[in-house]
């Protein structure tokens, strides 16, 4: 147990944030008392950072890590996410940046729709890849994923389309191509503008969740991360995330110090918890997933559902095919200190 209170304030950040103990212990020294632990991004920054997560939420590839995001840095103004870029795959020649280059470099089709993050342009160097949109604040980098291998994954994803779609930085590098341009003050024009336009007021939300990923695997070991998105009757969105897991806590209720670490004061969102549907105490055979639900502490639009859909014995075997990967599983899973992992939110679990 750590017995400083900056030591404590560390534990916290690293656990949600992937962090190494370190930097995370320094950064700590380098912040005011009683500030949090993970600044809110800025308006444009948070709607870049939705884009990030929506393309993200549902991947094409098994990653290990939630979203494949090993860490994540946060700033007012800019993220960088830290990715894992040796994905085990069995179909072609799938990898992290393909995944990422599919998701989120902005590119257009027959009928001008555009797939991608608009008005994003991407840089690369030594280190990372860099995004931001064309003439708005905000940025985030990339980190884990080599030039070329995003080289390569721009090549391959160019060969797929086959002419279906093209890539608008391409056409248009240092300006919103006219694809692009009714997404750089969307309207409620058409069904695909009302669509990015629903992103705005619940930005907020997936750029928490977002600069928070790696507090997944503190749930258990990771198994499938998934997400998807429902409209809410305050014009903003809920965020639905199913967490496929295998349980590695004794503990009656294995969820509660995820659940205490995302609404924390210090490191968690501006969330409270509206209700909890907790099974944990119930046996294997008659398991049927435990939810919790929030919304916004002050205000703000949009909802958070996180689901905790656990395998374990039989219906965890078939993620055991490959026991390298298996373990390479376990080995992400964060324990909880039981101190962080004790305090009841403020709706109990039902028994």
């Amino acid at each position: 147990m750590k017995s400083t209170h900056l030591e404590r304030r560390a534990e916290k950040l690293c656990l949600a944030t992937g962090l190494p103990w370190a930097d995370a212990l320094k950064r700590v020294k380098a912040l005011p008392p009683g500030s949090s632990l993970i600044p809110e991004a800025h308006p444009s920054q948070a709607l870049l950072e939705s884009y990030v997560l929506s393309g993200l939420a549902w991947p094409n590839i098994d990653t290990r890590h939630p979203w494949g995001i090993r860490s994540t840095d946060s700033h007012t103004d800019s993220l960088a996410l830290t990715f894992e870029n040796n994905v085990p795959q069995h179909v072609g020649r799938e990898t992290m940046a393909s995944e990422l280059v599919r998701a989120l470099v902005p590119r257009f089709d027959g009928h001008n729709e555009v797939h991608g993050i608009p008005g994003a342009r991407f840089t690369t160097d030594d280190d990372c890849i860099h995004i931001q949109r064309i003439g708005l604040p905000g940025s985030l980098r990339i980190l884990g994923i080599t030039p070329e291998d995003w080289t390569s994954a721009l090549d391959l994803q160019r060969q797929e389309d086959e002419g279906d779609s093209r890539f608008c930085h391409e056409h248009s590098p240092h300006r919103w191509h006219r694809s692009e341009a009714p997404f750089r003050t969307p309207d409620t024009g058409s069904i695909l503008s009302r669509h990015h336009y629903r992103k705005q007021p619940s930005a907020w939300l997936a750029s928490g969740l977002l600069r928070r990923a790696p507090l997944f695997r503190t749930i258990g070991v990771p198994l499938s991360t998934t997400a998807w998105t429902n409209l809410t009757d305050d014009g903003g969105t809920e965020w639905i995330i199913e967490y496929i897991n295998e349980p590695a806590s004794d503990a009656s209720c294995y969820h509660q110090g995820f659940t205490n670490l995302l609404t924390d004061p210090e490191c968690g969102l501006p969330i409270a918890g509206t209700d909890v549907d907790c099974y944990c105490g119930n046996s294997a055979a008659y398991y049927c997933g435990c939810r919790f639900y929030a919304r916004s502490s002050i205000g703000q639009p949009g909802a958070l559902q996180v689901r905790f859909s656990h395998r374990s014995g039989d219906r965890a075997q078939r993620y055991k095919d490959s026991l390298d990967d298996y373990q390479a599983r376990r080995r992400i899973f964060r324990h909880i200190p039981a101190h962080l992992a004790s305090r009841r939110t403020a709706t109990s679990p039902k028994p």
